[in-house]
């Protein structure tokens, strides 16, 4: 990401322009600003002759001045493309020159789809080629198609190995597809072939991320090989099966896991239905350190479970919550016997991070016995049952310094949850609170919490700001070890601080304490 400390670097002198320049230009491609079209003119005039040759009969407008070429090589720098968004400042850029009031063509001709499209795509394919030939390193490429209607094609995957080094350095490739792409539609057969040749010229795709909604079998094979081929060390898979066909894909790619045994280190799993899945897989990635369950479902006791112990640094069973919720009102001790068994077998000594959303005494309790090493733990609350249990053994973890707590709407007394721990919380240093807590139960807390906070995140009423912020003044007069409070902005606004609650921010700035947006600190934990 860009800083305003990079940018001002610019114009300090010669030395750290030539340092910033290529900073600032590893990864260009992020959201348009609307009627903003430097990036684009920038790449433009990077273009040589015959480049600009082959757009002047499909562009709008055009416009370069050769006398005045580009102070770098801008495209020589970048590092990153993500394509979705390399596209839209395209389109933007082209729409923004085709409401020139000195344009002969009107709007008409830019609002004809067929005819916007045609130009977007030669401007793309020319914009990667220029990005090619100056000889790009490029390491990271996202593409997104959301759209069977609006998806722009990649360009000819020849341009991506015609230039050295091309994607031959590729590490990183995310791919996100919502609808079912099939191999002879011809609206995205570049598309196609770049995800089918990708793993023949890389040698070195470490992280992969696969987003897709229907793993169709023009998507299957291309990613068997990724796995296959490449020396990956991270990889995230999230797709939806609803019908047989994709299931059998699914197992299919899970399977083709046992490929990077002695590789992968993070394997990240969103939205699968395990029911029918074995998972004796895992065993044999020796080196895994992170595993991760997000919106999963359909875990079974499964022999892997009973059979193999495991030394991963970070955990997430994070089970699909509509679907859990359900089953815990009749299955409660069954889901609670999952956990247990899937606890004992997931966690050791190794583990350092944990994140839960189903929560029993007997789940806390096999993570004190199995992970005694633990510091950062993240857990979602379903039911008030047992809070008087669960609550003070995790409150006794006494490593434990990061800790989220997150609870399913409607259905945890706040009050009863904020007590119990701030009559029990001793060792944490940074507390997320992930949902409003009445003034009145902070004020409980304020006064009865012994844990001397460093960071930490609060979900306030936006209507009583001053009086919260008051209590928190009160617990840094006592502690003195506040060091940043992370406080909810409502709906993304900045914060509109009154008189009043600036000046109580002003106290706390004077003992040390940094008031930001509660995303902001919320960011780095346990995604």
């Amino acid at each position: 990401m860009v800083t305003h400390v990079t940018l001002s670097l610019i114009t300090v002198n010669r030395y750290y322009c030539k340092f910033s320049i290529p900073l600032i230009w590893r990864d260009p491609f992020i959201p348009p600003i609307p009627n903003k079209c430097s990036l684009i003119n920038t790449l433009i005039s990077c273009l040589n002759d015959e480049e600009i040759s082959s757009l002047k009969s499909c562009l709008i407008y055009f416009e370069i001045n050769n006398n005045t070429p580009p102070l770098f090589e801008y495209g020589r720098f970048i590092r990153k493309i993500d394509h979705d968004y390399c596209v839209n400042h395209i389109n933007s850029w082209i729409k923004s020159k085709s409401s020139n009031k000195n344009i002969k063509n009107n709007n008409q001709d830019y609002n004809n789809n067929n005819n916007k499209d045609s130009k977007v795509r030669k401007l793309t394919s020319i914009i990667y080629n220029m990005i090619m030939r100056k000889g790009s390193n490029l390491q990271e490429f996202v593409l997104f198609i959301n759209s069977r209607n609006y998806y722009i094609d990649l360009p000819k995957f020849s341009i991506f190995t015609i230039y050295k080094p091309g994607i031959t350095n590729l590490t990183s490739l995310s791919i996100e597809v919502y609808f079912d792409l099939v191999d002879d539609d011809k609206r995205y057969q570049n598309t196609i072939e770049f995800l089918s040749n990708v793993s023949k010229f890389c040698n070195c795709i470490i992280n992969c991320e696969f987003w897709i909604s229907n793993l169709s079998n023009a998507l299957t094979k291309p990613f068997l090989d990724i796995i296959k081929l490449q020396p990956l060390e991270r990889i995230l898979i999230d797709t939806y099966t609803d019908n047989y066909i994709e299931k059998e894909n699914v197992e299919k790619v899970i399977h083709a896991l046992e490929f990077r045994s002695k590789t992968l280190k993070q394997l990240l799993f969103r939205s699968l239905d395990f029911q029918l899945i074995d998972l004796s897989f895992i065993s044999k990635l020796e080196y895994l350190e992170n595993l991760e369950f997000v919106q999963c479902r359909g875990f079974v006791l499964q022999s892997l479970f009973y059979n193999k112990k495991f030394n991963f640094k970070q955990l997430k069973l994070w089970h699909d919550e509509d679907y859990y919720y359900d089953l815990l009102k009749d299955y409660g001790k069954k889901l609670s016997n999952i956990m247990v068994v899937m606890l004992n077998s997931f966690c050791s000594k190794s583990l350092l991070k944990l994140s839960l959303n189903i929560i029993t005494p007997d789940s806390i309790n096999a993570v004190k016995l199995c992970c005694p090493y633990i510091n950062s733990l993240n857990i979602k609350i379903f039911s008030d049952q047992s809070l008087d249990l669960i609550i003070p053994i995790i409150c006794h973890f006494n490593l434990l310094k990061t800790l989220k707590i997150e609870i399913y709407d409607g259905v945890v007394n706040i009050i009863n949850l904020v007590e119990i721990l701030a009559d029990h919380l001793l060792f944490v240093e940074y507390l997320i609170l992930d949902f409003n807590i009445d003034l009145s139960s902070f004020q409980y807390f304020i006064i009865n919490c012994k844990a001397n906070l460093k960071k930490w995140i609060i979900y306030i009423d936006n209507n009583n700001r001053k009086d919260y912020l008051l209590h928190v003044n009160n617990y840094q007069k006592i502690h003195n070890s506040l060091k940043i409070l992370g406080i909810n902005k409502f709906y993304n606004r900045d914060f509109d601080w009154t008189n009043d609650e600036l000046e109580v921010i002003g106290y706390l700035k004077d003992q040390g304490v940094d008031i930001i947006s509660s995303d902001e600190l919320d960011i780095n934990y346990l995604s």
